[in-house]
């Protein structure tokens, strides 16, 4: 055997690495393709009266059909792409919604968007990371999205095209230097806060200075006690004050009681 066929037997059998992937369905495309998929698919399946395949939304957008099948595992594990059976979906109706009133008011009709990826992991993540800090980078959002959705490096770029995605729906705004800061979330908190189911119990807090007191009233309490450090009046602020508020709506205690009651913190000694 020449060393030519000894070097192409040895390039055969070696195994190949395989490719990792995130735990997590990742966006194939950026934020202009996506809307176009949403939209398509609200036109191909006259606004999710009929389940339709990618082809035909391939069909009706002239986008590659590569394009539109690639993008079907994120828009439905996102909820705004329902698939009743295997390979046929239709649109929620937050995306037949937005496709609608986007053609008059695009930035309106937005919120439709905001209100499906508020409840997804990465809407979750934004949240959070913007709850109780002001702004952040996009590096830092990248870097929580990656661990939650379990990705490697090969997937930065699809990262990069969530992220895009968030903030074209206005969840997450970003100026031009990169840094990203919390969008309008009021119609959001309304229609997303978590109401116990019955039998469940029903959340009571109490709030003094320095203190808050979490407790479940059921037939076996349990009492939670979180402790806020405030070092100075000053940062008693209504900006800090509707930050936990926000805490508490994502524990799932929007409508809890809040009493204040000010005390003298125990001393250091």
């Amino acid at each position: 055997m020449s060393e030519e066929q000894e070097l192409k037997t040895d390039q055969i059998a070696k195994p190949r690495t395989p490719k990792l992937s995130a735990e997590k369905a990742l966006p194939y495309s950026g934020s202009d393709v996506l809307v176009k998929i949403i939209k398509g698919y609200v036109i191909a399946s006259n606004a999710g009266e009929s389940p339709v395949k990618y082809t035909d939304v391939a069909s009706a957008t002239g986008l590659g059909s590569t394009s539109v099948s690639g993008n079907n595992a994120f828009l439905s594990e996102s909820q705004i792409l329902v698939s009743p059976k295997y390979g046929y979906y239709v649109p929620s109706e937050e995306a037949t919604r937005y496709a609608r009133e986007a053609a008059w008011d695009e930035e309106k009709a937005k919120l439709y968007l905001r209100k499906v990826i508020a409840r997804c992991w990465y809407g979750n993540v934004a949240i959070q990371n913007l709850a109780l800090r002001s702004a952040l980078s996009r590096g830092d959002l990248k870097k929580s999205l990656a661990i939650k959705a379990g990705a490697t490096e090969g997937d930065a770029l699809a990262l990069d095209r969530l992220i895009d995605f968030i903030v074209y729906t206005g969840l997450v705004l970003q100026d031009n230097t990169g840094v990203l800061t919390k969008g309008n979330l009021d119609e959001i908190e309304t229609s997303t806060s978590i109401t116990p189911k019955t039998g469940e119990p029903v959340p009571v807090i109490t709030q003094g200075k320095g203190v808050a007191t979490v407790q479940n009233k059921a037939e076996n309490a349990v009492s939670v006690v979180v402790h806020v450090h405030l070092r100075d009046w000053n940062d008693l602020t209504s900006e800090n004050a509707v930050r936990l508020r926000e805490w508490l709506n994502k524990v799932g205690m929007p409508s809890a009681n809040v009493e204040t009651e000010v005390g003298t913190p125990p001393s250091s000694n």
